[in-house]
């Protein structure tokens, strides 16, 4: 049964893909990428590894050229070799905005609206990973969302409803839904220059559900769920900083982090980072002191073609660790 939304997201896309001159839709496109890796901790785990194989279609329906749809499937290690759906939804565009429902990622924190293979760095915060309401089913939910985007103000403002089960789950069973709102605001000094910032809020009542990451393994949490971040990005031509600080309260268990980085370009093709993350959970596997990294990026053909270096160091209980990646990125279409 684990394969199921794969076997369907596949049927579905070739479906699409074969029948395009029925929808005479000629923006309806299909894509995909591949992100392969080797990586070394210098203690135990030593090897390569396919950190993501994606491939979706998406455009515009036949119906209104303001109504589009997406379906992305995924292949990761952590799913033992299996092909999952991991978004389906519709998206219905306004004069101010737009209306989305289906599964998607719920729209909390900056780092999760960034495109994963867009980012500067190899990998998302532990924070991001770890904090966000639907961090256990790789950010996905089931629901809706509105969002106030009016053009040429800067403000984005976003309002959604979701089971708040996760991804490729159920429909809810206990009423007990998750609310989110991202609000952010961007100023713009030039058209070089930019600086957004705004937060992030997320509220569930839940019942025996299990965050493991969080409270660890075979515990489960009833209660309130109330989460919330802080964001803030300057962005240049040339250089970016962007930083945000995330908590969860889980009832009375309060966990947090935060992540820092600054991007510099130095030409069309070579690109260095730095930053700093800490999480703190109540987690014995959680060192909960700060990690120090430095990614070096070289672009063959744009984002479509690309080397990632990644090293970072950590001190904890009186222990330095080290762990080092390369990871490279190719775009099927």
């Amino acid at each position: 049964m684990k394969t199921l939304p794969g076997i369907l997201f596949l049927s579905s896309a070739l479906f699409i893909m074969m029948s395009g001159a029925s929808f005479a839709q000629p923006k309806v496109a299909w894509n995909g990428y591949l992100q392969t890796r080797f990586s070394d901790d210098f203690r135990s785990n030593t090897g390569f590894s396919i950190r993501r194989a994606k491939m979706w279609v998406a455009g515009p329906t036949p119906v209104d050229s303001n109504l589009s749809f997406r379906m992305q499937g995924i292949f990761r290690y952590q799913t033992s070799g299996t092909f999952m759906l991991q978004d389906v939804y519709a998206q219905y565009r306004l004069p101010f905005g737009f209306v989305k429902g289906g599964q998607f990622v719920p729209d909390f924190s900056l780092e999760r609206s960034q495109s994963d293979a867009y980012l500067p760095i190899i990998e998302r915060a532990a924070v991001d990973n770890t904090l966000i309401p639907t961090a256990s089913t790789y950010a996905r939910d089931i629901g809706a969302e509105f969002v106030l985007q009016p053009t040429g103000t800067g403000f984005h403002t976003s309002f959604g409803v979701y089971n708040g089960n996760g991804g490729n789950t159920k429909c809810n069973e206990d009423r007990r839904l998750l609310y989110t709102d991202r609000t952010t605001y961007e100023i713009r000094f030039s058209s070089e220059l930019s600086w957004t910032s705004g937060f992030s809020v997320a509220y569930g009542d839940k019942q025996a559900m299990s965050f493991p990451a969080i409270l660890g393994n075979g515990t489960t949490f009833t209660g309130k769920d109330f989460r919330w971040g802080l964001e803030t990005h300057l962005q240049s031509e040339k250089w970016e900083i962007q930083g945000e600080y995330i908590q969860a309260d889980l009832g009375n268990v309060k966990s947090y982090g935060y992540y820092v980085l600054g991007e510099y370009t130095y030409d069309a093709k070579n690109e260095i980072t730095l930053s700093t993350e800490e999480l703190n959970v109540p987690i014995p596997a959680c060192s909960n002191t700060p990690w120090y990294i430095i990614d070096y990026s070289h672009l063959f053909a744009g984002q479509k073609e690309k080397l990632i270096v990644d090293a970072r160091t950590q001190r904890a209980n009186n222990r330095s660790s080290y762990e080092a990646t390369a990871q490279f990125q190719i775009f099927f279409n």
